[in-house]
């Protein structure tokens, strides 16, 4: 069931460093679109709240990034596309402003229990 596991700071952290490293890779065209595929991936789990598939994507997007060895003749390789390097810096934008949010969510509902309260909304008891 999507979304059945929330998205922690853990696989959210994880998600902008592999999203910011791409920034800088080169790679052939055709890798370029895998990766195009599986930024898609991501900000389809983003958007479902669904933390397995942010964490497997972002695994495959570290997976598919560049290698160390170029084969001689190989195809060249090519800096990020326009395209792609857009859907990034948006999700890293945007996974990046879900923790505040949820820290101001979380403040707000502390408040709510007024002095001496212990966070769960019921109050405190006088008897």
């Amino acid at each position: 069931m999507p979304g059945e596991v929330p998205i922690d700071d853990e696989a959210r952290d994880d998600a902008v460093d592999v999203l910011k490293d791409l920034i800088e890779w080169e790679l052939a065209p055709q890798r370029w679109e895998r990766v195009d595929s599986i930024v898609g991936s991501l900000a389809d789990a983003l958007a479902q709240g669904d933390g397995d598939a942010l964490r497997e994507a972002t695994a495959e997007l570290e997976l598919t990034g560049p290698v160390r060895v170029t084969r001689i003749g190989g195809t060249s390789l090519i800096p990020v596309p326009e395209r792609t390097r857009d859907r990034a810096n948006h999700l890293v934008h945007t996974l990046g402003q879900q923790p505040e949010r949820q820290r101001q969510e979380e403040r707000a509902d502390a408040s709510t229990d007024g002095p001496g309260g212990d966070g769960d909304g019921a109050g405190t008891s006088t008897d």
